[in-house]
């Protein structure tokens, strides 16, 4: 594939469906950024029932927004296009209904994702971005609607990786009884005992503490996107190291709000307002357990690394 050549990723999330579309970068950078656009469509409502389904709505909604960015993908002329699901579609017990209904619509089959599968092409995006590759170990983690992505790296190889169930839509339906009121402390205590049990069960080691944090997904990048709008900037200027205290602070901020006023608050989106208190209850513990007081932010997620693979690079 040539260097002008485009290609195109739709990542079909639990709370986004996702488009970038790509080219092999010039001046040090692999990937160069022709387009993307992020559409909220929550199509994982019932990810934490025992046996999740997708509703009649999601597949519709799901469906159109996925059209939707076909079509604008198609105005590229890309060379290559994919679309890859993740935990909502792969959890579900009618998956194949949307992936009928997203190919009835498009012509298009859909690609699921095992958590495995999520976390190592994730892993690729991260390799792309020039803002840590002279990092040479580090523990990436990207949180989801459905799960929680961790993968350990030692010289751009994976050493480790996994997937929990641990996103924030799954945890807020199992522990948020009424989501329009204030984040109880009882709701808050029974997330991060749930967090922690899960960490130490799975076995994924966080050592050396030296090694940093390294953090995808939109969880990560509607925190730093509150923070930046807070400080009176944008998320592009605001800085990518995050800390725990600066995460620990909007948490606590955003939980004693009611559901109607964290919808007004700068750059939250209104439609994940309901799960952003749970991320940052997850986002809080995992960094505690992991013994770590910041975390970098990465734009270089799933997208990156579905587009890596199309470019072999």
């Amino acid at each position: 594939m040539t260097s002008s050549e485009t290609v195109a990723a739709i990542d079909v999330g639990s709370n986004s469906i996702k488009l970038l579309v790509a080219r092999r970068g010039e001046a040090g950078e692999c990937i160069e950024t022709v387009f993307s656009e992020t559409i909220e469509t929550r199509i994982s409502a019932g990810i934490s029932n025992e046996l999740p389904s997708l509703s009649n709505e999601a597949i519709h909604a799901g469906t159109e927004t996925i059209a939707e960015l076909v079509r604008t993908a198609g105005s590229f002329t890309p060379k290559a296009m994919t679309i890859v699901a993740t935990s909502a579609v792969r959890d579900a017990i009618n998956g194949v209904d949307f992936i009928q209904s997203v190919k009835d619509a498009t012509g298009h089959d859909i690609r699921i994702l095992s958590g495995t599968d999520e976390a190592t092409i994730i892993g690729k995006g991260l390799a792309c971005d020039p803002a840590i590759e002279q990092t040479p170990e580090f523990i990436q983690m990207d949180i989801g609607g459905g799960s929680l992505e961790l993968i350990r790296f030692s010289h751009s190889k994976i050493e480790q990786a996994i997937s929990l169930q641990l996103g924030a839509v799954r945890l807020t339906e199992r522990f948020i009884e009424d989501r329009e009121r204030p984040i109880s402390s009882s709701a808050e205590a029974a997330i991060q005992k749930h967090v922690q049990a899960e960490l130490t069960q799975s076995g994924f080691s966080f050592l050396p503490h030296t090694n940093p944090l390294i953090a995808t997904g939109g969880a990560f990048s509607v925190t730093r996107a509150v923070l930046a709008a807070e400080a009176g900037t944008t998320i592009e200027h605001f800085p990518a190291e995050l800390t725990t205290h600066g995460i620990s602070t909007l948490k606590s901020k955003l939980s004693a709000m009611p559901l109607h006023e964290r919808m007004s608050v700068p750059h939250l989106p209104a439609s994940r307002a309901d799960i952003v208190p749970t991320a940052l209850i997850t986002i809080e513990t995992l960094m505690n357990y992991a013994q770590r007081d910041r975390v970098t932010h990465s734009f270089y997620n799933l997208r990156y690394g579905l587009v890596a693979e199309m470019l072999e690079l």
